[in-house]
């Protein structure tokens, strides 16, 4: 094996599939990033055994070979280099590596003893926009737990149907749901639609690759593709390929959760609100962090106060535009706020029924967008 690469490509290249090669005394060879040249192309590879990301980098190959090496000696090392012109070999099970007057070896494994990354049969395609998907995982992630026992609720809901797709997280407080503009570029959608969950862990590398790429191998840059198996998802864009599981079992009717019938609305400025449960959220008790959220349709305002007992209390009176009846509501902070701080419109809306029925958050004229908290009891 034999190659010539920037130090600039190989070091994305690598912050892009190490991420995932984390240690494990158990395989240790998990550890190990594979570089691999095949018909002079160049592709760097990581799994965990649940999530496969491969790489594939400019430079000149003169010998086709792979190699595995610890990913993050290797990284480390690389970028810590100046961005100039990298000489790499392979003797034997050493890689040896010159760059000016920066001369190293690392020593490998077999290439033999890494894990195979699996195909996909690819039975249906998508065309997905990388800015809609960008948006759309910044503005549910949140609400994952991904250490819940249930797990099913560890992962992201794909809800396909003819003309929509729906992407939704929920922990069982809370629920996040966006839609998604998509289009087909293998298969067909069945009349029943189609529902697949793939882990936040896999969501969230997609999500930290397509807000750090900035190479153009391809000339596809705002568009992402995602293939489905019967158990694996498939996701290609600008030269990566990420490969992962699907999670087995029965999401929640998300559905039917949805709560309706609303009685009161209120439009209200988001930084301003931002900053009042905040200043509550000071007073608030560390067990529940609650709230309490009165809107008070005459006087067109809505009323932000927390007690906390010797520490003291805090209220702010904030105005809004409502429609409907008085109404109120106890909510934890933290559910607020998390929302509230990936939207970027300047207005929110607040929806509720009453204390005990679920109340919705949106956006003014934005209808893909929901997120719902469940209340805590007064």
């Amino acid at each position: 094996m034999k190659l010539t690469i920037l130090q600039k490509n190989l070091h994305q290249g690598l912050n892009t599939v190490g991420h995932i090669a984390t240690k494990n005394a158990n395989m240790p060879i998990l550890n190990n990033v594979l570089i691999s040249i095949k018909d002079g192309l160049i592709n760097l590879s990581a799994t965990n055994l649940e999530i496969a990301i491969t790489k594939q980098i400019r430079g000149k190959a003169d010998k086709d070979g792979e190699i595995t090496v610890d990913a993050k000696i290797l990284s480390d090392y690389i970028a810590l280099l100046p961005n100039e012109k990298i000489d790499i070999s392979l003797d034997k099970q050493e890689l040896k590596i010159n760059c000016q007057q920066y001369n190293t070896v690392i020593k490998g494994q077999e290439a033999q003893d890494f894990p195979v990354i699996p195909q996909v049969d690819k039975k249906i395609g998508f065309n997905l926009s990388v800015a809609s998907l960008k948006n759309a995982l910044s503005q549910i992630l949140f609400a994952i737990n991904p250490g819940d026992n249930r797990l099913e609720l560890t992962g992201v809901l794909f809800d396909i149907k003819n003309k929509t797709m729906n992407l939704v997280a929920t922990d069982s407080f809370r629920l996040a749901k966006t839609e998604l503009d998509f289009s087909l570029n293998l298969g067909q959608i069945s009349a029943d639609g189609l529902k697949v969950i793939i882990p936040f862990k896999t969501m969230q590398e997609i999500s930290r690759i397509i807000n750090s790429t900035t190479d153009e191998l391809s000339g596809d840059a705002d568009q992402l593709k995602l293939f489905l198996s019967d158990n694996q998802a498939m996701f290609v864009y600008q030269g990566t390929t990420i490969i992962s599981r699907l999670i087995e079992g029965h999401y929640p009717d998300y559905e039917q959760v949805m709560p309706i019938n609303f009685k009161t609305e209120a439009v209200i400025d988001r930084g301003e609100l931002s900053r009042a449960i905040k200043m509550a959220s000071i007073f608030s008790t560390n067990i529940t962090n609650a709230i309490d959220i009165t809107i008070n349709s005459l006087e067109q305002k809505i009323i932000i106060e927390a007690v906390g007992g010797q520490a003291g209390s805090q209220q702010a009176d904030l105005p809004a535009k409502i429609d409907g009846q008085n109404n109120n509501v106890r909510l934890n902070y933290r559910y607020l706020l998390e929302c509230l701080n990936v939207l970027s419109a300047g207005q929110v809306i607040i929806k509720l029924i009453d204390d005990v029925a679920a109340c919705q958050i949106s956006v003014p004229k934005d209808d893909n967008y929901q997120y719902i908290i469940v209340p805590l009891r007064k």
